[in-house]
């Protein structure tokens, strides 16, 4: 019996149920380290304002858009994950 040899699907033919649930995106909360400028810069807050998140730097008084600082991306996932139970009533 011969086989043919199998080749990976191109990721342009894969469907999209079986992609990967993830996703980078950066992740801004209070305290995190960003890098404005050349200079590493700490967030105090962040707010939605008019669809747009608005950061909030340690020390400025001015928001930020988060177009303009660099932070590494935090990867997510869409996938439910079940957490181990932890607590016991």
């Amino acid at each position: 019996m011969l086989v043919a040899p199998q080749e990976a699907p191109t990721p342009a033919a894969t469907p999209a149920a079986s992609r990967s649930g993830l996703f980078q995106m950066p992740l801004f909360h209070p305290g995190t380290v960003v890098t404005q400028n050349g200079r590493r810069e700490k967030v105090s807050h962040v707010i939605l304002r008019r669809r747009e998140i608005m950061v909030y730097l340690e020390g400025q008084e001015e928001p930020v858009k988060p177009e303009r600082l660099s932070l590494a991306p935090t990867t997510f996932t869409t996938e439910r994950r079940p957490e181990t139970l932890t607590w016991y009533l």
